[in-house]
């Protein structure tokens, strides 16, 4: 199992997934059904990269926790507390413009909430972290029974209160990173981590009918899902298609993808449509709106080959 190739590839696949749902959805406001992101009522294609990128930082993070055992304890620790301290500071930095509001949780945030979270679940048994995913997808039905659910609302990705039903997806990767470094991707524990995911999703489904809009358990483990899925299909394609390889360039440092991309058109943008009172989204008919996101994430690309040669690998 190689970890750059399967992992970042995954990672990369993920935030060009995000990028160019992120750009098209400022760009055209007539988007067709499948393009469509945050809809009431359902869930689209654009609702999935988010927990795919999650899941994703979960498997980097079992080989992350994997080193700890070679390393002194206050030396893992401060990696730790300098990971989530990066992520953090992008995260607030971003979130006027990715948030909509200072100090509002965005994705990068999000995910250094749950960086910090399964660090510290990983210290317990597979078994008893996925008992943890089930209780947590089951509180979120009382939340509705007792009608708090209004307190996702008016908020980005539902705010803070929504990290903890965005946790089982980052959780369930942190367990198969787990798992695969152990015994392999399909060992005995993971087998049964998938089919307790199916399982729960099924359950939840009976409950909570599918809503992005509202986040969900259902919204959630269908995403887990769709997760191990995914993952498990570029595991068993990535030998053979090498053009990967440049998904896994792009998955080592994606949030430094997802930096330039707010630095270079997401912030200019933003100003720009408030100079000439407009409103975003734009009214860019939308088969423009998806080749200028193309060509956006390939300028970004560009970018991105060019500050990691100069800054990065040097």
């Amino acid at each position: 199992m190689k970890r750059d190739y399967s992992i970042d590839a995954f990672r990369g696949i993920a935030i060009l997934g995000m990028v160019f749902f992120t750009l098209t959805l400022r760009l055209s406001s007539n988007l067709p059904d499948i393009l469509r992101h945050n809809s009431s009522g359902s869930v689209h294609l654009g609702d999935l990269v988010l927990p795919m990128f999650l899941f994703a930082s979960g498997l980097s993070l079992a080989f992350f926790l994997n080193k700890k055992n070679m390393e002194e304890q206050k030396i893992f620790y401060r990696k730790v507390l300098g990971r989530f301290g990066k992520l953090a500071l992008i995260g607030i930095s971003l979130s006027i413009f990715s948030a909509n509001g200072f100090l509002e949780m965005d994705e990068v945030m999000l995910s250094a909430i749950l960086f910090i979270a399964c660090v510290v679940l990983s210290r317990f048994d597979w078994k008893i972290n996925l008992g943890f995913i089930f209780f947590v997808s089951l509180s979120y039905i009382v939340l509705i029974q007792l009608d708090k659910v209004g307190i996702f609302s008016g908020h980005y990705l539902g705010g803070y209160p929504a990290a903890l039903y965005y946790l089982p997806v980052m959780l369930t990767g942190l367990l198969m990173g787990k798992g695969i470094i152990s015994e392999g991707l399909w060992c005995r524990s993971n087998k049964i981590i998938s089919w307790a995911i199916f399982i729960f999703f099924l359950f939840f489904m009976i409950f909570i009918p599918l809503d992005k809009i509202i986040v969900t358990p259902s919204f959630i483990m269908l995403s887990t899902l769709f997760c191990i899925i995914s993952f498990s299909l570029i595991v068993i394609i990535i030998a053979h298609i090498s053009s990967l390889k440049i998904l896994q360039y792009i998955g080592r440092n994606p949030i430094i993808y997802w930096i330039l991309m707010y630095v270079i058109l997401l912030i200019p943008l933003r100003f720009y449509v408030e100079i000439y009172d407009m409103s975003i989204p734009l009214n860019v008919e939308w088969h423009i709106g998806i080749l200028l996101s193309l060509g956006s994430m390939l300028l970004l690309f560009i970018l991105y080959r060019f500050i990691d040669r100069i800054f990065i690998s040097n």
